[in-house]
């Protein structure tokens, strides 16, 4: 029996799954700490050269009148002071402040004002004038980590298993994250925030699939939206967390490290995915597990669950003619490329992927102009998504994957647009968060779409290398916001461009709603195509195996050259 036919009977959304599902969505929680906790591990505040030890910070006084240059265009300057010695705000006088000196580099370090951050990553390394692109690399360093997550565990994930990679996640981010908030030296920040972000959405990439999996046709919708929103539920709560600490950057760091040990138990309550099993054809352990639901659900399974299959299995052993083969080679995201219907598929979810987490950052990291209390502004930032992946809930059923995802990318877009050519500051910003609003839909809506168009055997593989161009539109997005110095609208005229097209771009994918999963990278590639089903039966399969067989072929024989 396939997992489909087995859902049918045990139930779409049992109290099994429920349980399971309930696991899924509190670990979902603390993920987005993992990336986003770099808004205040990193934040900066107004700051001025030292002239002498146990220096506090102060808006105005007689000390910063006679050290620190001052300029009505640019205000106090930040990287230099007059070359004036003292030893305490008591030996300020007519005498040593003038005439003025000349101005030199801060040379004794910098005051900095804690007023709003205790301390952060900034203050304790000197991230500051020449080293202000070390505070920048510390953001970037983000993207590229959950890129390399994405890419590395979510096709460690199809050949080992949603499990393992989940749980090793959940140690490491314990591990690497209460490690990081003792680290000495920049670097080793640089490393630790590299790693929890790499692992963190590893984790998050899992869980989902985990919890996509897991339920029927029915309620995937449900469960995609309800894992989105716990995300946002621990954005806002990461704003709470950063202001009870004071915004003490190590604090913050080792409040996320510890938070993971809590989780710990998963590793009981948590099962390998049924559906990957068969997908393996470890059919013992996946009827273990199903066995298990359905006496949870109150339902009986038949007797001879895989009985069929495992008799293909046997017969593959002396049957050359079977189609099932026991020692068939794992399928990689190499495959996704090979087929001309799964390659279209997987660029066209790419660009997606890409446009949703350009615009999504691009967005975010402007987001300090809201309020000027940088926790409320973080709060709203994660409070405006809600409505965004619920008003997604409803048209990813409504309307259809295809359509929802198209309209929130059109709209976003159009926003962006809008909010750049708009002179007044109180409608950019609206406008800003409207763009928000539909882009954090947008990113709902392909969550949902990618992982039922990708095949079971491929759909971490999928995910992954989806999230990894997703991970490159959060790195260039900052960068690309330094283009206001050269037009204020073109950054958001470039965002709002690129999420029309890539609106338009959806139309071109096949609808999932309400459709069986594809299970192999065969049924992938004729899914939504109007001989899907007679295609199979006519011997499509076997003309799509001998396609992957001779693209193997081809890559043996380049890699002998």
């Amino acid at each position: 029996m396939q997992f489909e036919a087995i859902l049918a009977i045990l139930g779409e959304f049992g109290r099994y799954q429920k349980i399971q599902f309930l696991f899924i969505y509190l670990i979902s929680i603390p993920i987005p700490w993992c990336s986003l906790s770099n808004t205040f591990l990193s934040a900066s505040s107004d700051h001025y050269c030292r002239v002498f030890a146990n220096e506090t910070f102060e808006d105005r006084s007689p000390l910063k009148n006679c050290t620190i240059p001052y300029s009505h265009d640019s205000g106090w300057d930040e990287c230099y002071r007059y070359n004036v010695s003292l030893s305490g705000p008591g030996d300020v006088s007519p005498d040593v402040c003038f005439p003025r000196g000349e101005k030199i580099k801060c040379d004794h370090g910098w005051v900095y004002d804690r007023s709003t951050y205790e301390n952060t990553a900034v203050f304790d390394f000197d991230l500051v004038c020449e080293k202000d692109w070390m505070k920048q690399l510390s953001k970037s360093i983000v993207g590229v980590g959950q890129l390399a997550g994405a890419l590395v565990l979510g096709q460690l994930s199809d050949i080992l298993g949603r499990k393992p990679v989940f749980f090793t996640g959940i140690i490491l981010i314990a591990i690497i994250g209460t490690g990081t908030a003792f680290v000495p030296w920049f670097y080793l920040f640089i490393v630790g925030q590299f790693l929890l972000s790499a692992v963190g959405n590893g984790v998050y990439l899992t869980a989902y699939v985990i919890g996509v999996e897991l339920v029927g046709a029915k309620y995937r919708t449900f469960c995609s939206v309800q894992i989105m929103i716990a995300f946002s539920v621990g954005y806002m709560a990461l704003a709470g967390i950063a202001y009870g600490l004071d915004g003490n950057w190590r604090h913050l760091q080792l409040v996320i490290g510890l938070a993971y040990l809590v989780f710990i138990p998963y590793y009981w309550l948590v099962p390998e995915s049924a559906r990957w099993l068969i997908q393996q054809k470890k059919y013992d352990k996946a009827e273990k597990i199903l066995r298990k639901a359905a006496k949870k659900n109150k339902v009986s399974l038949p007797d001879n669950l895989f009985e069929e299959e495992k008799a293909n299995g046997k017969r593959d052993t002396t049957d050359n003619d079977v189609t099932i083969k026991p020692g068939k080679k794992q399928n990689t995201m190499i495959d996704l490329f090979k087929t001309p219907n799964l390659r279209c598929r997987t660029l066209n979810l790419c660009f997606s992927w890409f446009t949703c987490s350009f615009v999504y950052y691009g967005i975010s990291f402007n987001t300090d102009t809201l309020h000027g209390n940088p926790y409320i502004s973080f709060l709203i930032a994660g409070a405006v998504e809600i409505p965004g992946y619920l008003s997604s809930w409803w048209a990813c059923d409504k309307l259809g994957r295809r359509w929802s995802l198209c309209l929130c990318l059109i709209l976003s877009g159009l926003s962006l647009v809008a909010c750049g050519l708009v002179g007044n500051s109180t409608a950019t910003m609206v406008l800003a968060m409207v763009a928000k609003l539909f882009s954090s839909g947008a990113f709902g809506a392909v969550y949902i779409f990618s992982a039922e168009i990708f095949p079971t055997s491929v759909r971490n593989a999928g995910m992954g290398i989806s999230s990894t161009l997703a991970r490159i539109g959060t790195v260039i997005s900052p960068y690309v916001m330094l283009l206001v110095s050269t037009w204020t609208p073109l950054p958001y005229i470039i965002m709002g461009a690129t999420s029309f097209l890539s609106g338009i771009l959806t139309l071109l994918l096949p609808e999932t709603l309400k459709q069986k999963l594809p299970e192999s990278i065969e049924e992938g590639e004729v899914f939504g195509t109007r001989k899907m089903g007679k295609d199979i039966e006519a011997g499509k399969e076997d003309e799509i195996e001998l396609l992957l067989h001779e693209h193997s072929e081809s890559e043996e024989e380049y890699s002998v050259m």
